[in-house]
């Protein structure tokens, strides 16, 4: 499509600012002065956490015409918006935020022609046996038992389908972002957080990708600046088990680690019953359920140094100083920090 050139100057929107991610990458962006719109729902919020510097477009993935007016003008849109939840009760919710509203963002930014699109997906749907996973280990079909990873391979095939029409679409895949402002929590943060109040008492044996959120953050600019349309970058740090990630986060808040380790085919049983419960009671509570089970099982360690050399950014923060970062963050919760109270409460967000 004619016109979709990157210019030089232009406004740039981010989807799901509000969110864990998306804070970190508009407080990254605003240092380098460039002209911010941001998509919320909430104005009250976005204008607490960033002030009126930035313009704001109220509006929801879900709502074409608001995302055909926030991309007026645009040159490049940071997708960072997206539902991260485990349990029946949100699987029609990710669908819709994930898939369909990527769709419209996507043919949103193509109607209006603008020039560059990083979409955040996960590197938690990449796939590869026996090796570190790379950036081309996009599995053909989406991964089963998991409908947050569904969710999301879906999104990014959307993605690439937007790509080869003529779209400059980006992909940017996050492994797990640790640090401070994980207000939802994630799945991550929840772990800390459990740890803290002392509800983690076992492990898997899971092996996982941590990153700084601020290392993070600064990736997803790298890939706005230097990444090719219609290829993935894998935005990740430091390999590491469950186990020692838990071990390291209990040095950091004073509490007990997990001194066990749950066979997986005790999880699985456990997470069947948590899903039978939770499709019974509508329990919007996701801790239990055939996901945690699926991703207890999963060994997804990553080759990041592609990435680096392609983008010429590399990690700067250890996953110590970041776990311990978090673990601040969140506080004691025994005493019941704002920070705690703060994440305990919160509802979830989709942008």
């Amino acid at each position: 499509m004619a016109g979709h050139e990157n210019p030089d100057v232009g406004i740039t929107l981010v989807t799901g600012a509000t969110g864990f991610i998306g804070r970190h990458c508009v407080r990254a962006l605003l240092k380098t002065n460039a002209r911010l719109r941001i998509l919320c729902r909430d104005p009250e919020k976005a204008r607490r956490l960033f002030g009126a510097g930035v313009e704001m477009v109220e509006g929801d993935l879900l709502k074409p015409a608001s995302l055909a007016a926030a991309c007026q003008g645009v040159h490049t849109v940071f997708n960072l918006a997206g539902s991260y939840e485990f349990g029946p009760a949100h699987r029609r919710e990710m669908w819709r935020v994930n898939v369909e509203g990527t769709e419209h963002l996507l043919a949103a930014a193509w109607q209006a022609r603008v020039g560059r699109v990083v979409h955040c997906s996960t590197a938690g749907i990449l796939s590869a046996s026996g090796r570190l996973i790379g950036a081309s280990d996009f599995p053909r079909r989406p991964p089963s038992g998991c409908h947050y990873k569904q969710s999301k391979w879906h999104g990014e095939a959307r993605a690439l389908h937007w790509a080869g029409r003529g779209l400059p679409v980006v992909i940017a895949s996050p492994t797990a972002p640790v640090g401070a402002g994980d207000e939802r929590p994630t799945p991550t943060g929840r772990m800390f957080l459990d740890l803290l109040r002392g509800r983690f008492p076992a492990c898997t044996r899971t092996g996982l990708n941590i990153i700084a959120v601020q290392d993070l953050a600064a990736a997803i600019l790298a890939v706005g600046r230097r990444g090719q349309a219609g290829r993935r970058y894998v935005l990740g740090a430091e390999n590491i088990w469950l186990r020692d990630l838990m071990a390291m986060a209990a040095r950091a808040g004073r509490c007990a680690a997990p001194r066990v380790t749950v066979p997986w085919v005790a999880v699985a049983l456990a997470g069947v019953a948590g899903e039978v419960w939770g499709r019974m009671s509508g329990a919007r509570d996701g801790r239990l359920c055939w996901e945690t089970a699926y991703f207890a099982r999963q060994r997804q360690f990553f080759d990041i140094d592609p990435t680096i050399a392609a983008l010429g950014w590399q990690p700067e923060i250890t996953t110590l100083a970041a776990v311990t970062e978090a673990v601040n963050w969140f506080g004691d919760f025994s005493v019941g920090t704002s920070a705690a109270r703060a994440a305990a409460d919160c509802r979830p967000l989709s942008s």
